[in-house]
């Protein structure tokens, strides 16, 4: 069949790229071998942020009782609480098969293949023909030796976020945003937890500054979460009490490990060889700046290609790509400017450059804080732990990145994403009026410190 787009693999990059292209009216096909949404909707982002959200309440009904209320002891229902999910996973998934359809994508569910310029090849013996081929496969959980996934005793992220347990001693290797995110998850429903990281710090590979870090680790210390750092797991053998995880340290008794030390692209077993497309030594497809591979008519976007890992980042290529191929000019994307979120308890929201990226990029960096615990809502929340941080440009007081550590970061980074993604001032926000009492007065707080003009917290 002749199309003029087909995409492989429906993620947030290839679903969102398959309707845009329709909607444009061009004649597009769209390959997916498992589910519709991909990981994240299925495996990764959406139950995991369900799961969060539902074991918060855990949290809040144990800690009540500062307030003066006071609950029974909480009972958990593991199916349940594993069916409720699937249902929020469930729903999503409708509404983008509906999506497709409303806007005439040709869904084909098999396995697919490059089979030369313009082809594809698919498990069910079809074969469809294209003016241009985009790649959105995603990636997948690494392994790591002494680890498979094999082992039953090994979970990767989809086999906890699938919840058939509850593990008296889980243990994370990784201290990255994944295995943070279920290590927070897990030890709210009782798990006694242990994260081994190989490195000297959590959450190495994201750009945070070592304040905001450790007001995380802290946090996670006082939760109960054994943060090991500069620790490297080895293997698992049998132990007096059960299974155990050697480390370079030591023992570590466990009921279950996590698995969450990276993900790598899905680009093997593509057929990129019958192109003369070459992915580097991590698996990542080259692109251009018009996200183009080195052959002609073949294009790769979200996690398959460079760049983070990140769902939005994955869809926001797909709308760019999608928009060029009807003739429009190709939107240039800053992926300094791509906003992160990370679910732990606090979470963790950042945009824009860290105090220390800005430094290193020649910047003479403004910086500004305002703590939660001097914000009224969040002491009437009962989340005091965290700061806001505004990095601009002393020069021009251009605003370069923002830092949230505390609760509902991931909601209130959005604000400051579009004041650096259009180029604005610290006395932008910090003369925007905002509602009082609320959690984004943290954010013109923080620049008004920036400015030397804090109301409510010391200048310095």
């Amino acid at each position: 069949m002749d199309y003029e787009v087909v995409v492989i693999g429906a993620g947030p990059g290839g679903y969102v790229c398959a309707i845009r292209c329709a909607q444009l009216g061009l004649r597009t096909a769209l390959v997916e071998k498992r589910q519709l949404g991909g990981t994240c909707l299925n495996w990764g982002c959406i139950p995991t942020k369900a799961l969060y959200s539902a074991t918060k309440l855990l949290e809040r009904a144990s800690t009540a009782k500062e307030m003066g209320i006071a609950f029974a002891p909480a009972s958990i229902d593991l199916e349940k609480l594993a069916e409720w999910k699937e249902g929020v996973v469930s729903k999503l998934v409708g509404g983008i098969e509906t999506l497709l359809d409303k806007n005439g994508v040709d869904v084909r569910v098999a396995e697919s293949r490059l089979d030369g310029p313009g082809r594809v090849a698919l498990s069910d013996g079809d074969a469809l023909s294209a003016e241009r081929i985009v790649l959105a496969t995603g990636s997948s959980a690494i392994e790591i030796p002494g680890f498979s996934f094999d082992d039953p005793l090994v979970w990767s992220s989809d086999d906890a976020l699938a919840l058939t347990e509850i593990p008296d001693r889980l243990i994370v290797i990784g201290g990255g945003v994944i295995g943070l995110e279920l290590a927070t998850i897990y030890r709210r429903l009782g798990c006694a937890v242990t994260v081994l990281e190989l490195l000297p710090e959590i959450l190495s590979v994201v750009d945070l500054d070592r304040r905001t870090v450790a007001t995380l680790a802290r946090s996670l210390k006082l939760q109960g979460v054994d943060v090991r750092t500069d620790t490297a797991a080895r293997s698992i053998a049998a132990g007096p009490d059960g299974s155990e995880v050697l480390t370079d340290a030591g023992a570590i008794p466990a009921d279950r490990v996590l698995l969450a030390v990276g993900r790598r692209p899905n680009s093997a077993g593509l057929g990129l060889e019958t192109v003369g497309v070459e992915p580097d030594r991590r698996g990542s497809i080259p692109v251009d700046g018009g996200l183009r591979t080195s052959a002609d008519g073949v294009y790769a976007i979200g996690d398959v290609a460079p760049g983070p890992m990140l769902a939005h980042k994955a869809s926001t290529e797909a709308v760019a790509l999608a928009e060029s191929f009807a003739g429009g000019k190709m939107r240039s994307i800053d992926y300094d400017l791509i906003p992160q979120a990370i679910f732990t308890d606090p979470e963790v929201a950042s945009v824009g450059l860290s105090e220390a990226r800005a430094k290193e990029r020649g910047h003479d960096a403004l910086v500004g804080r305002f703590p939660y615990a001097a914000l009224g809502k969040a002491l009437g929340m009962r989340e005091p732990d965290g700061f806001f941080q505004v990095v601009a440009d002393r020069a021009n007081h251009r605003v370069l990145g923002v830092q949230i550590v505390g609760a509902d970061a991931s909601e209130l980074i959005s604000e400051a994403a579009v004041a650096i993604e259009n180029g604005l001032s610290l006395e932008a926000i910090a003369d925007t009026i905002h509602p009082h009492p609320t959690l984004p007065e943290g954010l013109k707080e923080a620049a008004e410190s920036a400015l030397g003009k804090a109301i409510h917290a010391i200048n310095r």
